[in-house]
């Protein structure tokens, strides 16, 4: 975005023509949405404000509303509910707050509405200009991350540095903007600091002097979080799982590493577990085990629910082969509506070509390698009785509202 946008977006008319457009516009296309523009606005500002409705629509889908945006701004910001649970933690320490690369302010914003002060430092003019806007509680510098204008040891800081410019998302943390080195640097000078960042990182990456957590929102993984100083437990892994604010670490308990065979129920946890490594952890907390030390599927004899896993209750377990698989879904009428694989070759949806159309009872297909053995399980997925229950019971709720 170029700064003569940004300034009008910001102003009193830009803010104005903004807050006064119909809602129908949202669901125009581009090109209908810039002619209506133009009918009521000179063609620059026109062309401003169809990009902040389509922008905005954009955003309403991530759970974010009533901001300034840029696109590149907009992909790189943190979900509302991220941004709001490390708000959260941020607050409890009770220090001033400063986002060294705060973007548009989605960080920002929450650790302002968790009543810290808050500052923020961003090097774009364009990107600062509507962060002054989007988070006037918060006082806003315009600067290098790599040399902030502000003292750091007595302040909690967030760092995120940038991983994408005009191209893809890197994973090379050399190439970061400010460099690894660098963004670690400050967070070791700061009292208390979260570093952001792509929760594909290798592990190589990763300082043993920090806290580290994967953050996943429902079945998508946001970021890996590196925590220094105040608070942080140095050398602990964390999984989180949001919105359900579930969470599990390595000093938990954990289940033996000896693998067992495939039992009456098999688990799949979430990315965020085997991510951060906590899968034996989880098994103890399922009353499960490995089935093979080097895949995250777990087993147990009894059904046992967490949001970390998905529960599945087996029905057949097959060396596998395109065509013993096909076979037996027609034997059986089962039909394989959804396809999940851990250390397997075959995609899900090579698979689904290979096998064919089968009709029959939907189950799932659990994809892996047992012992060096390629398996397929015949599976049933398992819902959790009690968040059944519970969604009854809100909906009764409703009903007599």
């Amino acid at each position: 975005m170029d700064i003569d946008r940004a300034r009008y977006l910001v102003s009193g008319a830009g803010r104005g023509a903004l807050d006064a457009l119909p809602a129908a516009l949202t669901g125009l296309d581009p090109v209908r949405l810039a002619t209506e523009l133009r009918r009521s606005f000179p063609p620059f500002e026109a062309s401003a404000l169809a990009e902040q409705v389509t922008l905005r629509a954009k955003a309403r889908e991530r759970g974010i509303e009533g901001m300034l945006l840029s696109p590149h701004g907009l992909e790189m910001m943190t979900h509302p509910g991220v941004a709001a649970r490390r708000a959260a933690r941020l607050a409890a320490a009770g220090l001033p707050v400063i986002d060294l690369t705060c973007g548009l302010g989605g960080d920002l914003s929450a650790v302002a509405a968790a009543g810290e002060p808050a500052a923020g430092l961003e090097l774009d003019a364009p990107t600062a200009l509507l962060t002054r806007a989007n988070v006037p509680a918060a006082l806003m510098a315009r600067g290098d991350a790599a040399r902030p204008p502000f003292a750091l040891a007595g302040s909690a800081v967030i760092l995120d540095p940038s991983r994408r410019e005009d191209g893809p998302r890197r994973f090379d943390p050399s190439a970061f903007s400010p460099p690894w080195d660098v963004a670690l640097t400050l967070a070791r000078d700061a009292a208390l600091a979260v570093l952001k960042t792509a929760p594909g990182i290798e592990e190589r990456h990763l300082p043993p002097d920090a806290e580290v957590e994967f953050v996943q929102f429902g079945r998508s993984m946001r970021e890996a979080a590196l925590w220094f100083g105040a608070g942080a437990a140095v050398g602990l892994r964390r999984a989180v799982l949001l919105p359900a604010g579930v969470e599990l670490t390595s000093g938990e308990p954990e289940c033996s590493p000896q693998p067992v065979p495939v039992g009456a129920f098999v688990f799949d946890p979430e990315s965020c577990a085997t991510r951060a490594g906590v899968v034996r952890q989880l098994a103890a907390r399922l009353g499960a085990r490995l089935l093979d030390p080097q895949v995250a599927y777990l087993t147990g004899d009894a059904a046992s629910f967490d949001p970390m896993a998905a529960t599945f209750e087996v029905l057949e377990v097959v060396p596998f082969g395109v065509a013993r698989v096909r076979q037996l879904l027609r034997e059986r009428r089962w039909r394989p509506v959804e396809i999940r694989r851990r250390a397997f070759p075959v995609e899900p949806d090579e698979l689904r070509r290979l096998l064919g159309r089968v009709e029959g009872e939907p189950i799932a297909l659990l994809c892996t390698t047992i012992a060096g053995t390629r398996t397929v399980v015949f599976a049933r997925k398992v819902e959790d009785p009690s968040r059944a229950e519970r969604a009854g019971e809100k909906t009764a709720q409703g009903c007599r509202q």
